[in-house]
């Protein structure tokens, strides 16, 4: 049977309109899927940005004594931490925290391990020797980085990290904690911000998890961010 041209154009009206209802029905349900996510990731103290930041050029030096710049964020993903080694309560509270999720991840077969990076903000009092002892506390494979104030104020900054020393009279306790007891004249803390970030396997920060970090919601958050 011959369609005449007018039947011709209607049927091909109709499967445009069909065509462009998926589209919207496809990308409406995509739209909600999406806010369902961000709001299960809010929900679990966690912020995905829209869009990536690209990390730039930095280079600090590892616990065993090596060059650590951003291409050593390429290739996996990578959960970082921003803290001190004297400190006496969240920092290693936030460190203890991520071993026990990364064991928690060791333990699914299919998932693929983050790199964990801790970040020293003390390089005054910090040294090499100590950030490997400090990180190897927790995890033999956990990394370990320290840098000038310079260069650890440039990678501080690409993170969203503000750090700064706060002498026993001035101890801010909305960051981290009052003054030790033992503090004597001259000694100092340090103030700085205590969540904890996820980088892309592009060297992107994609995502801040905010504190208190809980090993039983970043190991659900770990893979709602990374798409696994």
């Amino acid at each position: 049977m011959q369609l005449s041209r007018n039947t011709k154009i209607s049927l091909a009206a109709f499967v445009a309109f069909d065509l462009l209802l998926i589209y919207w029905l496809a990308t409406l349900f995509t739209a909600r899927s999406e806010v369902a996510v961000v709001n299960q990731l809010n929900e679990l103290g966690a912020i995905k940005y829209p869009e990536p930041f690209a990390l730039t050029s930095f280079e600090l030096t590892d616990q065993d004594n090596n060059a650590f710049t951003n291409e050593d964020f390429l290739g996996q993903w990578s959960l970082v931490f921003f803290g001190f080694t004297s400190c006496p309560d969240v920092c290693p509270i936030t460190m203890s925290e991520l071993a026990q999720t990364y064991r928690a991840l060791q333990a699914q077969p299919d998932q693929a391990l983050p790199q964990v990076v801790f970040v020293s903000v003390d390089p005054e009092r910090d040294s090499i020797d100590g950030v490997r002892e400090y990180v190897q506390r927790f995890d033999s494979e956990f990394i370990g980085l320290i840098g000038s104030e310079a260069e650890t104020a440039n990678i501080a900054a690409q993170f969203f990290v503000a750090f700064s020393k706060v002498d026993e009279d001035m101890v801010d306790m909305g960051h981290e904690m009052p003054a030790m007891p033992d503090m004597q004249a001259g000694d100092y803390m340090m103030n700085h911000n205590i969540h904890v970030s996820l980088v892309n396997p592009q060297g992107e920060l994609t995502a801040v998890v905010r504190p208190p970090i809980r090993r039983e919601v970043l190991a659900k958050l770990y893979p709602l961010l990374t798409g696994q």
